[in-house]
């Protein structure tokens, strides 16, 4: 997740002492299964599901967000509604298709809001700063209502859409699947539930590190100081 970051989860098994456990990684924590002997029945049996649930499904499956496409090799040249130059597309509620162009930022952290920052367009070829992030329940509308009281300030972007991004129909959060396996934590103070949200932000800037001459990186810090 911290070099897939566009993933809602990660799935994976251990093996110790002949004895295998499913683990599951999301935003919020672990949830790791109760050990099985692969060597005793039906733990044979469980052993060939397990492999077949990491080889055989769909990608959603796995833990990628259906919502979001990071192009590979393999698809190389059979997006040909994405502008030029695109890394990938990320589709938003309304069914608008945005084209990345670059991934401007990611966190580094696992059990955290996991954002993401792209660069990215419409097919008008309009440009924006795409925030995606897993914000805690309790703050889910802070700053798009931050940025909402903040238009037409100066030097602030603009909020111009933010969606929750939706799984199978529901806004996609961390309790699903812990409410679905009867272990819904809400109440239990060290388990934060997170949704998945999205935050298309106008204008998109240039990173920092890109800066072409000393001049131009001074004069960005002279604008931060003086609000120019």
């Amino acid at each position: 997740m911290r070099e897939q970051p566009w993933r809602r989860f990660v799935l994976a098994y251990s093996i110790c002492a002949n004895m295998l456990r499913a683990h599951y990684f999301d935003r919020s924590g672990v949830i790791i299964s109760l050990p099985f002997n692969i060597h005793k029945s039906p733990g044979s049996v469980r052993l060939c599901d397990a492999l077949a649930a990491l080889t055989l499904p769909d990608n959603h499956y796995l833990g990628l967000d259906p919502t979001i496409h990071m192009c590979h090799a393999a698809c190389n040249g059979t997006h040909v509604n994405l502008a030029d130059g695109a890394i990938g597309w990320v589709e938003d509620n309304g069914g608008n298709v945005y084209s990345i162009m670059a991934v401007l930022w990611k966190s580094h952290g696992f059990f955290c809001r996991g954002t993401v920052c792209y660069r990215v367009r419409n097919k008008e070829g309009e440009e924006y700063a795409l925030k995606d992030c897993w914000v805690e329940e309790s703050k889910k509308m802070h700053e798009p209502t931050i940025l909402r009281m903040l238009k037409g300030v100066p030097n602030v972007v603009e909020l111009i859409d933010d969606w929750d991004v939706y799984y199978k129909g529901q806004p996609d959060c961390t309790a699903r699947i812990r409410e679905k396996y009867g272990q819904d934590q809400r109440d239990d103070t060290a388990f934060c539930n997170r949704f998945h949200q999205c935050l298309l932000l106008s204008p998109c800037g240039v990173p920092l590190s890109q800066f072409s001459s000393r001049t131009e990186l001074i004069v960005a810090f002279r604008h931060f100081v003086i609000g120019e």
